[in-house]
């Protein structure tokens, strides 16, 4: 049985009393250790139904089944099996962003990874340059180019894998020396950059035939994006080549390319054929252009903007290796021409828009395809695609939960919609993809569970647009307090009424849940779901009307909204004066009201720099005074940590960025609910924790990889903190207890933290399962809370001998032990607790002690490694540490949804007590006729040999012994697999024992009875 645990709100307090013989050391605060928490582990999520944006696949022509996949935010994957598998080689490096990925030619061993992402977008990641591996991802080092920010591409010459080509396409947010082409000759310990034509220029894509190396073209490509606009195109843009392998340049024009400015360039070299050369290019005359003659003269191939669209995002091709005539566009949709590009069609229409990256094997067959959704695999050259849909990839903007016993977590996805997905799915196998369901389509960016009605799931899907999904009419209502149609404006928004970001915020009022906001320019306000909406606010905004103007240019416009401006950002409701709302908005300005809306005054911090993202904002929970913010500047070119906190509503704003890394812009911070001391701040590579509001910070790594944290919330009730990631999904650490006392145990040296109300759950699999609860590798399977009682324990320094840990009913009985170690299926040991310097964490699964184990059976048939279930109850954990006792009560309490009462419960447990105190006797008896028989080995007289046929005549009144599943098919039951089949037959569930099962019991009890006085007379005392 599992147990699903959780908090009832108000249950945990902020300090617990530690019960301990004599007085503990009181070591000073700053000596934590950074790893003190890092044995705390997150819950992995996902989802992987939907995925995240793919910027970098790559593939092996030596090995058919190896594939590498690149995140914008979610590091690198590796599958080894074709893609029925993945597994992250990329979990601690300093970045998450991805740009490119090349496995070299003749060595499979050798990967070079590009960071950075070079599809600059708003919600773009940056690198730190390039790195290699050398052992197939095991390790990496890094190769330097840490300043290149956005790698686009990198070609490894075949003759010489010490040869690397790289184009960078550098900063989108500002200039910089550091983009362009760059090449190694010695494996990357030096580069040099041999193509650079400007500050304000990158390399947006290179290409060579690899027969033939010595011949590259590159496009190079000005681009610049600002909060409120980007642009794209400039004079030095256009088809350069190279004849020495990257060591000189020439920028190649006329003969046939498009005359005036030229923006994003993608180019394309047909295999084996050196001088066939297409180049896609962002120009008012055309969309693609090809050369037959290596470069020196070009033709227009066609005009047709579905090979091309949204040039900025796209502009890659890539040419069939068996067929110089047959292409692949990555645009908006997959697209292919026959005929040498002259025509496109849709290459599928069964796959996600939006595409980046395409990886072809030299057969022509094999495919590996990145886009916004994830990534495809097909292995008939595009004819039919395989989504595996099992890596977590998935970029989150924020995450909203609900408050019932099994609470709803909602979270929006970038180009992925929006999706729900219950805590804990109690099946004993975990989260899987069919556990998540959709709830709106387009950018997901907020989805928040209904206050008062978890049935009702408001989203917001960028710009403005904003609904509420019915979950139990399966529709969708908008609620949007201004229609807009964004998406064919060509205007601006300088004349709009109202002003809406990709990102528009949704609040509740957390003293009125009738009450919730929504942000523009203004905060409006609605008390009946979204009927009618109120404005409460005057334009809260800077409302500076040049940054309101179209964006793109100034060959091509691209207005999807990603670029509106002057609009608010967050929207913060104090949860202790429904009068005081603070608001944060995109252009760098706070307000606040302290009378429901009536009145704002400008609360900014002082010597804020301008135009700063006040992205998120939390209003103090121990008093109204109290708020935090964070400043994001990174897309001005400003990649330092802002971090701010008040106490006297914004009159006087104080640092607390304090020894955040430079380089990692805060994306979110959040004050803990229960220690007003603690804070927790997401940075664009990570989470960081401080213990004294923010005084310092400490990396809080355990199991969360490097990734983009775009928001942070505690669900008070459970006390559970999740994450919303940019590129990995959502993250779960439950039970927040030991950080929330973790400087409490760290002054008392060794310390018992307070333990949560735990529930009783039965569960059931949705599907089936096999050994232990295992599912196929293609199915990604999220993690469920451990099941029970989870009891941590924090220590400045290893035990000397290994802790142990007692559980007792109210009446003072032990009823399960936990110390020692247990078998693995592998055949080796494990600890039952840990002994780890920090906090350790182990989970009681709400049953009694195991009965006895036959250790000669096999391991499937070693018997339960757990008892009864106990009764729900008033239970206490005792923890031995070093001569010293410690103590902390457990609310044990039922499912409150269960049909079982106590009553019922406790027949049940009397049932299997008296199965497993059975059981336990057989395989005593079992242990003993092992001993017996191997005190007999050799003895050849006749008293030995009868003893051996009466201990082989008790051992088959005992057991079948079945060594595999398949034994109990021809084997009749004994005894043993009797009193194992009772115990089985009410255990899916938490009911009482039938008549039937008690008249059973009493013909297997008797048989036992019979079988016990024979092992007496046969094995002795």
């Amino acid at each position: 049985m599992r147990i699903a645990s959780f908090l009832l709100a108000g249950t945990v307090l902020l300090a617990a009393s530690l019960h301990a013989a004599g007085a503990a050391p009181q070591p000073p605060l700053s000596r934590i250790a950074p790893k003190a928490v890092d044995t705390l582990k997150f819950r992995v999520l996902g989802p992987a139904i939907s995925g995240g944006r793919v910027s970098a696949v790559a593939g092996s022509d030596t090995d058919p089944f190896l594939y590498y996949v690149g995140g914008a935010g979610g590091g690198v994957f590796k599958s080894t099996n074709g893609g029925t598998s993945f597994s992250s080689v990329w979990e601690k490096q300093p970045v998450g962003a991805i740009g490119a990925i090349a496995v070299a030619p003749n060595d499979d061993k050798t990967v070079w990874v590009g960071t950075g992402e070079a599809n600059p977008r708003n919600d773009v990641s940056f690198g730190d340059g390039m790195w290699k591996s050398t052992d197939a991802g095991k390790s990496w080092k890094h190769l330097g180019l840490a300043n290149t920010s956005q790698i686009a591409r990198i070609l490894i010459d075949p003759r010489n894998p010490k040869v690397a080509i790289v184009a960078a396409l550098g900063d989108p947010w500002k200039d910089s020396a550091d983009r362009g082409v760059y090449r190694t000759s010695d494996g990357g310990a030096t580069w040099t950059k041999s193509l650079y034509v400007g500050p304000s220029s990158g390399a947006s894509d290179i290409a060579w035939d690899p027969k033939h190396p010595d011949t590259i073209f590159a496009g190079i490509w000005q681009y610049r994006r600002e909060p409120w606009v980007f642009t794209s195109g400039g004079a030095a843009d256009g088809v350069y080549r190279s004849r020495d392998n990257g060591r000189t340049w020439t920028k190649l024009s006329g003969h046939g390319l498009p005359g005036g400015m030229m923006g994003r360039i993608g180019v394309a070299v047909a295999y084996g054929k050196p001088n066939l050369v297409w180049a896609e290019i962002q120009s008012k005359s055309g969309v693609l252009w090809r050369s037959t003659d290596g470069g020196e003269r070009w033709q227009l191939a066609t005009a047709d903007t579905l090979a091309g669209q949204r040039p900025f995002y796209f502009s890659h091709l890539e040419i069939d290796p068996t067929n110089e005539k047959h292409i692949v566009g990555l645009s908006m949709y997959l697209v292919e021409s026959k005929n040498s590009g002259t025509t496109f069609k849709k290459l599928a229409t069964n796959l996600h828009v939006d595409n980046h990256s395409l990886w072809w094997s030299r057969d022509g067959k094999r495919m590996i395809e990145g886009n916004d959704g994830g990534f495809v695999i097909s292995n008939d050259g595009g004819a039919t695609w395989n989504w595996p849909a099992n890596v977590p990839l998935a970029q989150t903007y924020h995450v909203g939960f609900g408050a019932t016993p099994t609470y709803t977590i909602c979270t929006g996805l970038q180009d992925n919609s929006s999706w729900c997905v219950p805590s804990d799915t109690k099946n004993g196998v975990g989260v899987l993809d069919r556990d998540w369901y959709a709830i709106a389509g387009g950018d997901g960016v907020w989805a928040v569970p209904d206050p008062l009605d978890p049935t009702l799931l408001w989203t917001d899907t960028q710009d403005g647009a904003l609904s509420i999904y019915d979950t139990k009419a399966k529709q969708s209502i908008d609620v949007s307090p201004f229609p807009n149609d964004a998406f064919t404006s060509l205007k601006g928004t300088a004349e709009n009424a109202y002003r809406f970001n990709w990102n528009s915020p949704l609040a509740f009022d957390p003293t009125d849940g009738h009450i919730a906001y929504f942000g523009g320019n203004v905060v409006f306000r609605t008390t009946d779901r979204g009927r009618t909406w109120t404005p409460i606010s005057p334009d809260l905004t800077r409302n500076e009307k040049q940054h309101q103007r179209v964006s793109g240019g100034p060959i091509s416009l691209d207005v999807s909204g990603a670029e509106y401006y002057d609009t608010i950002l967050d929207i913060a409701p104090s949860p202790i004066d429904a009068q005081t709302i603070w608001v944060g908005t995109d252009d760098g300005l706070v307000h606040l009201t302290r009378d429901g809306g009536t009145t704002w005054n400008a609360v900014t911090p002082a010597g804020l720099p301008k135009y700063g993202r006040i992205e998120a904002i939390d209003a103090g929970r121990f008093a109204a005074g109290t708020a935090v913010l964070n400043v994001d500047r990174h897309d001005l070119g400003d990649r330092a940590p802002y971090a701010y906190l008040t106490d006297d509503f914004g009159a006087h704003w104080k640092s607390i960025a304090a020894n955040l890394p430079a380089g990692y812009p805060v994306r979110t911070i959040r004050q803990d609910p229960k220690n007003a001391d603690l804070l927790y701040a997401g940075t664009e590579q990570g989470l960081f924790y401080s213990l004294d509001r923010g005084g310092s910070w400490t990396r809080l790594q355990a199991n969360l990889p490097t990734v983009p944290v775009y928001d942070i919330r505690v669900q008070p009730a459970h006390n559970d903190l999740l994450l919303a990631t940019h590129g990995r999904g959502v993250f779960v650490l439950d039970d927040l207890a030991p950080l929330q006392n973790l400087a409490t145990a760290h002054r008392a040296g060794a310390y018992l933290y307070p333990i949560r109300t735990a529930y009783k759950y039965a569960n059931f699999a949705p599907i089936e399962t096999w050994d232990a609860g295992s599912l196929p590798n293609n199915i990604f399977v999220g993690d469920n809370p451990a099941g029970g009682a989870t009891i941590a324990f924090y220590q400045v320094k290893k035990a000397k001998t290994r802790p142990s840990l007692e559980i007792l009913d109210a009446q003072g009985t032990v009823v399960r032990h936990i110390a020692g170690t247990h078998e693995t299926a592998e055949g080796g040991l494990k600890p039952n607790i840990s002994n780890d310097v920090g906090i350790n964490r182990v989970v009681w699964d709400g049953t009694a002690d195991a009965p006895v184990k036959w250790h000669g059976a096999s391991f499937q048939f070693r018997g339960p490694d757990s008892g009864a279930d106990v009764v729900p109850g008033t239970y206490t954990a005792r923890l031995h540490i070093d001569g010293k006792t410690f103590t902390e009560t457990i609310d044990y309490q039922n499912d409150p949804a269960s049909p079982f009462d106590i009553g019922a419960q406790t027949e049940r447990y009397a049932f299997l007590t008296k199965v497993n105190a059975a059981f336990s006797a057989v395989d005593v008896a079992l242990n003993r006729i092992d001993a017996q028989r191997r005190a007999l080995r050799g003895k050849t007289d006749a008293a030995a040999q009868a003893k051996r046929r009466a201990l082989d005549r008790l051992l088959a009144r005992l057991t079948s012994n079945p060594m595999h599943d398949e034994d109990t098919i021809g084997r009749p039951n004994m005894i043993r697999e009797r009193l194992q089949g009772l115990a089985g037959a009410i255990g899916s569930s938490f009911q009482p024992p039938t008549v039937e099962h008690l008249n059973d019991m009493k013909v297997v009890m008797a048989e036992y009875d019979a079988a016990m006085a024979m092992a007496h007379a046969v094995l002795g005392a």
